[in-house]
């Protein structure tokens, strides 16, 4: 069943005198996540509880924090540790272990399919990086999608790595983008995203990239006339509970939780990416140029040298294993 989320304050009130329940007890599971209740990542903790239900009748109740109003992403990881929430929707791997950030390389994903085998096939290369997520404290119960992310700019198509010298580019602030937009020859500045819109407005910054969907939602139309459909990097999100709720589940509950996680989880991947193809239309009718002709290949070269950078914190075999995954 599903609840409406509580107040903070009731959330933090429950927290200190909840104990896990009993067999016979019906078990909370408290689910937070930054974004606004209109984001995937909502409906995806909706259509969890739903068909947890369905599986588990009133074992499990799910309850969804969105909204940020349980603090921030690296404060849910910390509470999941402590015991104070049982799960979140984040995108923090390689907050959680350096080895993960083989997922946050540029150009490390050919296409969908690519991305499909190494998150959702049950392969070697998924139950691999689920396991560091299992040595870390968490149990993933699915890797969703914020979708590929492309670049807006005003009046400079990007169509090859080489039309980005010397564009003052935000980028979050994730180590092997900076490495690789540098190699590109773009001045990639990791502002806060907060401030993104007014930079873009103001000439602070001429250019910035994010999946369709946030460049909607974010009204970044209003400020840059052209998108550039570059797909050079696609950030994962993860559903995660702690282990130590993962652990007090009994064997049939286990099974029923990852079956109602792999049937959301599919759900959130199918909805992201139809919205984002169906924002990119958006987008051209509200005026932008769209570009599709892009040499992604010409992105290789500076993408490769951001991956041999953080060969030693993630591991060649693994980024190697990323890479091919899915390749006959």
């Amino acid at each position: 069943m599903f609840k409406k989320p509580l107040t903070l304050a009731v959330a933090v009130a429950i927290t200190l005198g909840t104990q896990y329940a009993t067999a016979q007890d019906t078990i909370t599971l408290r689910v937070a996540h930054s974004m606004p209740t209109s984001h995937s990542y909502q409906s995806w903790i909706e259509d969890f509880a739903v068909e947890l239900e369905r599986l588990a009748p009133g074992k499990i109740e799910v309850e969804a924090f969105p909204n940020a109003q349980l603090g921030t992403e690296t404060e849910y990881l910390e509470g999941m540790q402590f015991g104070v929430i049982e799960g979140a929707v984040v995108g923090r791997h390689g907050q959680i272990d350096q080895r993960l950030e083989v997922l946050n390389l540029p150009m490390i994903y050919r296409d969908a399919n690519h991305l499909d085998e190494v998150l959702r096939s049950g392969s070697e290369v998924q139950q691999t990086l689920d396991d560091i997520m299992y040595e870390n404290g968490f149990k993933v119960l699915g890797w969703g999608e914020l979708g590929f992310r492309d670049i807006t700019t005003s009046g400079v198509p990007i169509r090859k790595a080489q039309d980005l010298e010397g564009l003052d580019i935000r980028v979050p602030n994730v180590e092997p983008w900076l490495i690789a937009f540098r190699e590109w020859g773009a001045n990639p500045t990791p502002l806060d995203f907060s401030e993104l819109y007014s930079a873009l407005q103001q000439g602070v910054v001429d250019a910035q990239e994010n999946p369709p969907e946030v460049i909607v939602n974010s009204r970044f139309d209003e400020v840059q006339d052209t998108l550039s459909l570059t797909e050079h990097a696609s950030i994962p999100s993860e559903f995660i509970v702690s282990a130590r709720f993962w652990e007090g589940l009994d064997s049939d509950l286990q099974e029923a939780v990852m079956e109602a996680a792999t049937i959301s989880r599919d759900a959130q991947v199918q909805a992201t990416r139809e919205a984002n193809e169906a924002l990119v239309n958006e987008l051209s009718d509200r005026g932008m140029t769209i570009v599709s002709d892009v040499d992604r290949e010409s992105f290789r070269v500076g993408a490769e040298a951001s991956w041999a950078a953080y060969e030693d914190r993630i591991g060649a075999d693994l980024i190697e294993a990323v890479r091919t995954a899915g390749q006959d």
